[in-house]
């Protein structure tokens, strides 16, 4: 059995690699320009980890820079640090955690066969893990979702929030490429599956399961001797 529950915590370390990785790794940017004059600028705002693009400007106006050449910042609305940064440090924490067991697993077998301790530990925190994939999955997905509507200049009004975009016709002619992030919110909720599934493997290492199994005399479907249902 313990050849199963290392290579699902082999498995679970790997997926949380891709969770946290596809989440960082994420280098886009969307431009703006303005189709009302012939000189107009294409300003270009960089979308990358944590997402905190409220932080993140262009200048206007776009048309006609040279009689305001520094410009004004335009800012954009909100971004979606919070859950990015959650769901990647958790990502590391499990990261981190499948090290530690594995570690246990292959260098310290003696002591977990010989205690019921590590059984019930590992039990326990894949079980909090497991709500915890959902929750960190579900806040960052949510999180996308913030992100791509906060990136569509149009769609969240900014554009309608600057003076000068009334007469300068401003567009947005790039978008950010998200993929990736929408790799990692389906690792995420893969990782939530997984860890679930292993509940199971990893509940029959525990003492309350194999207590249950040499309390139940075989071949009798746990039902005692000269019980009047026996056949």
């Amino acid at each position: 059995m313990i050849v199963t529950v290392l290579s699902l915590r082999i498995m679970n370390l790997i997926l949380a690699i891709f969770a946290f990785a596809t989440t960082t790794s994420v280098d886009t940017f969307l431009t703006v320009t303005a189709r009302g004059c012939s000189d107009a600028i294409m300003e270009k705002v960089d979308i990358a980890y944590p997402f905190d693009i409220q932080n993140s400007y262009f200048t206007t106006p776009l048309c006609n820079r040279t009689s305001n050449p520094d410009g004004n910042k335009v800012y954009l609305l909100e971004g979606s640090r919070s859950s990015a940064e959650f769901y990647v440090f958790f990502g590391v924490m499990v990261f981190l955690y499948c090290i530690a067991a594995l570690v246990v697993y292959l260098f310290f077998e003696e002591l977990y066969r010989r205690s019921n301790v590590w059984s019930i530990v590992d039990f326990v925190i894949s079980a909090v893990i497991t709500l915890l994939w959902l929750i960190s999955s579900s806040a960052w997905a949510q999180g996308l979702v913030n992100l791509k509507y906060y990136t569509d200049l149009k769609k969240c009004g900014l554009f309608d929030t600057i003076t000068t975009c009334s007469t300068d016709n401003c567009v947005q002619t790039e978008f950010p490429n998200f993929g990736s992030l929408n790799a990692s919110v389906i690792f995420g909720f893969l990782n939530m599956l997984v860890w679930g599934g292993n509940l199971w493997f990893l509940y029959k290492e525990t003492p309350w399961f194999q207590n249950r199994s040499e309390g139940t005399p075989q071949g009798t479907g746990g039902l005692p001797e000269g019980d009047p249902q026996r056949i």
